[in-house]
C-alpha cells in the first residue's frame, strides 16, 4: 500500500511538473509563475536538453514605428552577434542539470557585454518523459560600429575627441577602438583591443597602445578570471609603461608640474571553493612590481613639489566574500535599458609585503580593502547603496598614502514612474604620496565650478536630485530625460542616451549656478559632458 502511494504521489509530481512548463499544453490555462517553473524544474532534477540561442537585429521591423527604410538598411549592414559568442558566455551547457540561478548569472554576464543591448533567458518545452528541458537565451544587438565624436565642458573647460571604434568586431564580441581626443591635461592618440573570450575561452585580452603630447601609455593585460560565483580558480597578469607630465593645481590653476614614468607587472590568481548557499569565499594571491619615476620638464626645470622616486616590489595575500543578490532595474541609472543591481555583501581586503630583498628601494606593508551592500528599506521602490574603502602603505617613518572613502546613494521612486536621488560621498586622506592630490571642483561632482578648483586633504559631496523619465524617443534613437540638482549649486539639464549604441553613457547638458563660489567664477556654468549614468 506505501508503495503504491509513493508511486501515485511521484506520478502526480510529474504531471504536475508537464503543466506548469509544457507550452503546448490547453491554451485555456493560465501560464505558471516563471519562479514556479524553475522551482519544480530543480525539484525534480531536469536536465538541459538543447539550447536555443536567438539573437535580433538592432531594430525591430515587427514593430510598424521600426520598419523604415533607415532601420531596415541599419540591419542589413549590421553584422549580427555570433551564436558562438553568446554560448561561451553562458554558465550552462547541454546536458547539464537545470540550475535557475545559473540562468540569472547568464543573463546578466550577456547584458554587461557592450555589444549586447539586452538578454533573457527562460526555460521551455518540458518533456515529462526523459525529464528534460530547453532552455531559450535571447539577446538584442547594440549598434557598435560608430564614429566616436565627443564634445564635453565642464569647469569652463573644453574637451573633445573624434574616432572609430566597433564594439563587436564582424559579430565576434571583440573590440578595437581608434581615437584622437584632447582635454585639459593633454592630446592623445588612442588605439585599443579588446577579447573577452579569447578562441571561445575564458581568458581575457585588452591592449592599448596610447601616444600623446607629453608621454605615451602601452597597456597589455591576460586574464582567466572568476568569470562566475561558482569559479574555482583564476589567473592572470599585465604590463604597462607609462609617461605623461602631471600637474599640481590650486584655485583651478596650474602651480606646479612634472613628468612622471609608471612602469609596473603585475601577476594575480585565487582559488575558491565555490557557491555554497549562493555565496562565495575567495582566497587571493599574487606579485607586484611598481616603479614611479619624477623628473622636471623643460616648462619647469625646478619643481618646487617634485616627489622622490619610489619603487615596491611585493608579494600580497587576500581574501574575497560575494554574496548573489541582484535586482533588475529599469530607469534608475540609465533609460531604456535592465540594469543588474547588487544588494549583496561584497568585502575584499589585501595585505602585500615589500621588502629590499625583492628588488623595492624601501620595506613596507600594503593593506587595501573595499566593502559594498545594498538594501531596499521599505520594499521595492526603494533603494540604498553603500560603498566605503581605503588602503594604506606602513613604512618605518609611519603610515604614508592613506587613503579612506566613503559613499552612500538613496533612491525612491516618486510621481508615479520618477526617481528622488540623493548621494553623499567623502574622502579623508593622510600623508599622501607627492604626486597624488585631492581635487574638488567641475570634474568632480562639484557642477557649476571650475575644474580642480579647490586642492586639500579631505573632501565631502552631497548631491540632491530628482530625476525625470520621459515617453519622448525621438527617430526610436535616443531616450530623453531631465534632472533638477541642488546643494553645492542649483541647476537643471538634459539626459540623453541610446539604447541602440553599444557601452552604457548617459549625454548630461546642464545649467548650473554656483551658490558659493568666489567673484572669478561665472554665475552660471554650461556643463555638456558624457557620464557613465544618469
Amino acid at each position: 500500500m506505501r508503495a503504491r502511494r509513493l508511486v501515485a504521489a511521484a506520478g502526480c509530481a510529474v504531471v504536475g511538473l508537464w503543466s506548469l512548463l509544457d507550452q503546448s499544453s490547453s491554451a485555456q490555462e493560465p501560464p505558471a509563475d516563471p519562479a514556479q517553473q524553475r522551482a519544480a524544474l530543480e525539484k525534480s532534477g531536469a536536465t538541459i536538453r538543447r539550447i536555443n540561442i536567438k539573437v535580433d537585429n538592432v531594430f525591430d521591423l515587427t514593430n510598424p514605428e521600426e520598419n523604415k527604410r533607415l532601420y531596415r538598411w541599419a540591419n542589413r549592414v549590421h553584422v549580427r552577434t555570433r551564436p558562438g559568442v553568446i554560448e561561451s558566455v553562458l554558465l550552462f551547457r547541454t546536458g547539464d542539470v537545470f540550475e535557475g540561478r545559473l540562468l540569472d548569472e547568464s543573463a546578466r554576464a550577456l547584458r554587461s557585454r557592450g555589444f549586447l543591448a539586452d538578454a533573457t533567458i527562460e526555460p521551455s518545452h518540458y518533456d515529462a518523459a526523459t525529464n528534460t528541458v530547453e532552455i531559450d537565451v535571447r539577446v538584442r544587438d547594440a549598434w557598435n560600429l560608430a564614429p566616436d565624436l565627443r564634445f564635453s565642458r565642464s569647469g569652463g573647460k573644453n574637451e573633445f575627441g573624434v574616432g572609430m571604434s566597433d564594439g563587436n568586431l564582424l559579430g565576434t564580441g571583440k573590440s578595437l577602438t581608434v581615437s584622437y581626443k584632447s582635454n585639459v591635461d593633454r592630446d592623445e592618440t588612442y588605439v585599443g583591443y579588446g577579447d573577452p573570450n579569447v578562441f571561445n575561452t575564458r581568458v581575457r585580452l585588452n591592449a592599448i597602445i596610447a601616444n600623446a603630447s607629453d608621454g605615451h601609455r602601452h597597456t597589455l593585460a591576460v586574464e582567466r578570471p572568476f568569470f562566475a560565483l561558482d569559479t574555482r580558480w583564476s589567473v592572470g597578469g599585465s604590463i604597462s609603461n607609462e609617461e605623461r607630465v602631471d600637474s599640481m593645481y590650486d584655485l583651478g590653476e596650474v602651480i606646479d608640474e612634472f613628468r612622471q614614468r609608471t612602469r609596473r607587472l603585475s601577476l594575480q590568481g585565487g582559488i575558491s571553493p565555490g557557491a555554497v548557499e549562493r555565496t562565495a569565499h575567495r582566497w587571493l594571491f599574487g606579485f607586484e612590481a611598481d616603479e614611479e619615476q619624477f623628473t622636471p620638464t623643460a616648462a619647469v626645470p625646478q619643481p618646487l613639489l617634485l616627489p622622490a622616486d619610489r619603487k615596491l616590489v611585493y608579494p600580497w595575500f587576500g581574501w574575497q566574500h560575494l554574496e548573489d543578490d541582484y535586482r533588475e532595474m529599469t530607469e534608475l541609472n540609465d533609460m531604456g535599458r535592465t540594469e543588474d543591481i547588487s544588494l549583496g555583501l561584497n568585502l575584499l581586503f589585501t595585505v602585500g609585503y615589500s621588502d629590499t630583498a625583492f628588488g623595492a628601494d624601501r620595506n613596507a606593508l600594503l593593506f587595501r580593502s573595499t566593502a559594498q551592500k545594498g538594501w531596499e528599506p521599505g520594499g521595492p521602490g526603494r533603494l540604498l547603496l553603500f560603498s566605503a574603502g581605503g588602503s594604506t602603505r606602513r613604512e618605518d617613518v609611519g603610515f604614508r598614502n592613506t587613503s579612506v572613502f566613503a559613499e552612500a546613494r538613496y533612491y525612491r521612486r516618486n510621481l508615479e514612474k520618477h526617481l528622488f536621488s540623493v548621494k553623499l560621498s567623502a574622502l579623508t586622506t593622510h600623508e599622501l604620496d607627492a604626486e597624488n592630490q585631492v581635487l574638488l571642483g567641475g570634474d568632480s561632482g562639484l557642477r557649476g565650478y571650475p575644474l580642480r578648483y579647490q586642492a586639500g586633504a579631505r573632501r565631502a559631496i552631497l548631491t540632491v536630485e530628482q530625476r525625470f523619465f520621459t515617453d519622448f524617443y525621438p527617430w526610436r534613437l535616443f531616450r530623453v530625460g531631465y534632472a533638477v540638482f541642488a546643494l553645492y549649486d542649483v541647476g537643471a539639464g538634459l539626459r540623453l542616451t541610446s539604447p541602440r549604441s553599444s557601452g552604457r553613457s548617459v549625454v548630461h547638458i546642464d545649467l548650473a549656478f554656483p551658490l558659493n563660489g568666489d567673484p572669478s567664477i561665472d554665475h552660471v556654468q554650461l556643463i555638456v559632458e558624457t557620464k557613465g549614468s544618469f
